[in-house]
């Protein structure tokens, strides 16, 4: 057994403890902020960058993806899986009869490949395949010669088939039946078989130690989906790195023998064997050109302008695929500056989707027909003049009050397919219904849906975040103060709070030098790094922010 933190040693890892869990770098992803979380006492684990990698697992799992042999966890209530207890065959495997004989020779088998594997028979057509495991026999698996019926022994542990019999130790060939296995030793090539078929993967606990010793294996299985599919399963259990995928010019080994295939031709397709690795690894050398377009983009990189020269100055500008988190105490102006942000928007021809849950519709545009006509009573011929503006620009959902995750996410979908509207807001998280018995972890999956649909469709998201109850309304809330899970700043890419100033802080200010009505704060910035404060005044009668 091994506790949680002498296997991270072991590893050379560095790692914090926080209570009963230890945080990280998560080694599965390019983490450098340790968001992987590790259960001292249970060995569960996440990686909370759920937006590029998100996973999780218990202790076995963790050693397995080190290509490590599992260790039970010391001092835990979960152990693991207890090593099985097999029955060893009671019996002696007769000699082949004349009718299985004759069906092996038509599988292109030698009297020499028979005899080196020990194949016998029984009731004539029943052909015996007598797996050994150091010099023992362990199972028999029992294959009719017209396919129909398959077995094993009972309670018989599965190993690989002629693993006895392979002298080279650098290179293990493993294919998928017992006639490739065979089929490829009448190319004078070694090579071993799994013992029950694509699907069934119980050998490779059996076998860990054994497969451990070669430093290549070389899949030879059935050229067909489920072949394939085996292959890669195989291969991400043993481990990619040491794993090529071989293709042959038929479906198995045993055709090709069938179908005169030389030696050489199938030295060749051992020898220009694939190999395999992650999907998302990949060599740098892939994004040159990328990087090459984001250097021409010069100042274009920074995105849309903000429509403050304060926030433009720390943020740059609005980009496409990230999520803004909006957060502040009650009558901060959260709502009066997302309602200026899309008008600015839609004045650079951007359409938008509102989703204002907090307040009805009708109520949420009077309050956008007052921020665009700077008027607290504009004439019914400038509401119309607002609204023809509005027209084929603006999208809003006619909701307001608590409203389902995956009602919000169908409509935000549309909008941007349909209507191509490039920026959404969501005002609050606390009106969404999100599914789940654990509300953090449910509010964590949400965001992390959310970033994904700016990334998909290349659109920024506004979302409206209340802050964790301060002592008092004046308090400054910072990035750890927006309420929910902790993981919800994580996912974001912005961060902005801001801090409605009262009679007295307005007038230290301004004894200061520094006069303001209200302060916006950027608390993260993921694509600059640069964070700080704008000062702003409000037009009580415009109902407008502008830079002091």
């Amino acid at each position: 057994m091994i506790s949680i933190k002498d296997y991270l040693n072991r590893k050379n890892y560095q790692f914090k403890q926080r209570g009963d869990e230890v945080v990280m770098n998560c080694p599965f992803c390019k983490d450098t902020e340790q968001k992987l979380s590790i259960n001292t006492l249970t060995g569960a684990w996440q990686c909370f960058h759920l937006n590029k990698c998100g996973l999780k697992g218990n202790f076995k799992d963790f050693q397995e993806r080190h290509n490590d042999k599992p260790e039970n966890l010391y001092g835990s209530i979960f152990y693991g899986e207890t090593k099985k207890t097999y029955k060893k065959p009671k019996i002696k495997i007769p000699e082949i009869g004349k009718a299985a004989l004759e069906y092996i020779y038509s599988r292109g088998i030698s009297d020499a490949t028979i005899k080196r594997f020990k194949i016998g028979s029984q009731n004539s057509d029943i052909v015996m395949f007598p797996y050994f495991k150091n010099k023992t026999l362990v199972n028999v698996k029992y294959r009719s010669t017209d396919k129909t019926k398959m077995w094993t022994e009972k309670e018989a542990e599965n190993v690989l088939f002629g693993r006895d019999l392979i002298t080279d130790r650098s290179t293990l060939i493993i294919c998928e039946g017992e006639y490739d296995a065979m089929a490829l030793w009448e190319y004078q090539i070694e090579a071993v078989s799994v013992p029950m078929g694509a699907g069934n993967h119980e050998w490779l606990t059996n076998e860990w130690d054994f497969i451990d010793n070669f430093k290549t294996v070389y899949l030879v299985f059935d050229a067909d989906p489920v072949g394939i599919k085996a292959a890669k399963d195989v291969a991400a259990k043993i481990g990619m790195w040491k794993c090529r995928l071989v293709e042959l010019p038929h479906k198995d080994a045993n055709e090709c023998l069938l179908k005169k295939v030389t030696r050489k031709e199938m030295l060749a397709c051992i020898l220009g064997a694939v190999g395999l690795q992650p999907a998302y690894l990949v060599q740098a050398e892939t994004f040159r050109q990328d990087v090459h377009d984001l250097f021409m983009k010069g100042t274009a990189l920074f995105g849309v302008k903000t429509a403050w020269r304060g926030l433009n100055d720390l943020l740059k500008g609005w980009r496409e695929c990230e999520l803004t988190i909006w957060s502040g105490r009650n009558s901060a102006g959260k709502s009066t500056m997302l309602n200026q942000h899309f008008l600015y928007m839609i004045a650079q021809n951007i359409n938008c989707c509102v989703a204002s849950l907090e307040l009805p519709p009708a109520r949420y545009l009077r309050w956008a027909v007052i921020q665009k006509k700077e008027n607290e009573h504009p004439s019914p011929s400038a509401i119309d003049d607002c609204f023809n503006w509005f027209a084929g620009r603006l999208y809003i959902l006619n909701w307001h009050d608590r409203m389902e995750s995956k009602h919000i996410m169908e409509c935000f979908e549309y909008a941007a397919r349909r209507y191509n509207c490039k920026h959404f807001i969501l005002d609050s998280l606390m009106k969404v219904k999100l599914s789940g018995k654990n509300e953090y972890d449910a509010q964590v999956d949400f965001l992390s849906e959310l970033k994904g649909f700016a990334e998909k469709y290349k659109t920024h998201v506004h979302l409206v975040v209340h802050p964790r109850k301060g002592e008092k309304d004046s308090d400054v809330p910072g990035k750890v103060d927006v309420k929910g899970s902790s993981h919800i700043t994580d996912i974001a890419d912005n961060v902005i709070t801001l801090q409605r100033l009262d009679e007295e802080e307005k007038e230290r200010a301004s004894k200061k030098g520094k006069p303001a009505d209200m302060l916006l704060f950027v608390r993260k910035n993921r694509e600059f790094g640069k964070e700080g404060a704008c000062r702003m005044y409000f037009n009580e009668t415009t109902k407008r922010f502008t830079d002091v």
